[in-house]
């Protein structure tokens, strides 16, 4: 035994160098969040307390941390996503005042387009993997057909998608172009507010919950432009109670889903998501948030 000693000590020493067999290392994931936080987290920009903000920004961050969430799209950020970073210890990219983009990997270039209160951009670097874009996207809305439980009374499919708004289509498709041509060939996602109704949701097979079918212009621009819509890849099958996110905090109004993360097929997979909206307390927001696990190929 004594002369097999020097033996094991130069194995021991030399086993972290020797590459792991093929098949034993887990596929590479990231979790991507988007979150309307509101207001800079349950409204904490009219807060006048900085006690009382900083409590908001904390819940906000408590349900990140949570959620595992590795880059997170945020939208209505208002001033306080570097607080929100800084008590998740991750980085940060603010542009304008509504969109940012918070990371736990560093935050390389700037890849963002369009004007600063509707897209912010940028690549994200995870340390020993090949960097992915991601652009946090808020588009604007014209008629509240998602809101008012009336604004729907009396209207065809027709007349909803005339009430769209044809500006909102030209803003989607000059987003996604910029950040198509931004990004280049990095593996690509777009995430956030797109205060709109799914083409995806409103059909036929689904007319039981929604009792019409609407081929609702944004969604439909966004899948024209080549993204896919990750949470329904992995839910297939529509359930209108389980995919809204907009409004955890007004029941009252339509309830539906209007957040949204989109992917381009490639070397990213969705394989699981998750909508979160339950917190101990009130949910800091008045839109739910996603989740979706991306597997890297």
């Amino acid at each position: 035994m004594p002369r097999l000693l020097p033996l094991l000590l130069i194995s021991a020493a030399l086993a972290p160098l020797a590459a792991p067999a093929r098949g034993e290392e887990a596929p590479p994931r990231v979790r991507v969040m988007t979150w309307n936080i509101w207001r800079g987290g349950d409204r904490a920009m009219d807060e006048k307390d900085p006690a009382a903000k900083l409590a908001k920004q904390r819940r906000v961050a408590d349900a990140i941390r949570s959620s595992g969430a590795d880059v997170v799209a945020m939208v209505e950020t208002y001033g306080s996503g570097e607080a929100i970073a800084r008590e998740l210890g991750f980085h940060s990219r603010p542009r304008g005042t509504n969109v940012s983009i918070l990371s736990r990997w560093p935050i390389g270039r700037d890849l963002s387009v369009y004007k600063p209160f509707h897209c912010v951009g940028a690549a994200i670097e995870p340390p020993g993997a090949p960097p992915f874009a991601l652009f946090s996207v808020w588009i604007h809305y014209v008629d509240d057909v998602w809101t008012d439980p009336h604004s729907r009374d009396g209207r065809t499919p027709e007349a909803l998608v005339a009430a769209d708004g044809a500006s909102r289509v030209e803003e989607v498709r000059a987003i996604l172009a910029g950040a198509q041509e931004q990004a280049g060939d990095l593996p690509t996602i777009v995430a956030g507010d797109f205060n709109s109704n799914s083409h995806l949701d409103y059909t036929e097979a689904a007319r039981g919950q929604y009792g019409m079918v609407v081929p609702w212009p944004v969604t439909r621009e966004v899948e024209a432009a080549g993204f896919l819509d990750a949470y329904r890849t992995v839910n297939p099958t529509v359930d209108r109670a389980r995919d809204r996110t907009w409004s955890p905090r007004f029941p009252g109004q339509i309830q539906d889903r209007i957040d949204y993360i989109y992917y381009k097929e490639g070397s990213l997979r969705p394989v699981s998501t998750r909508r979160l909206d339950e917190a101990d307390g009130e949910w800091p927001s008045d839109h739910a948030a996603v989740v979706v696990e991306f597997e890297r190929r």
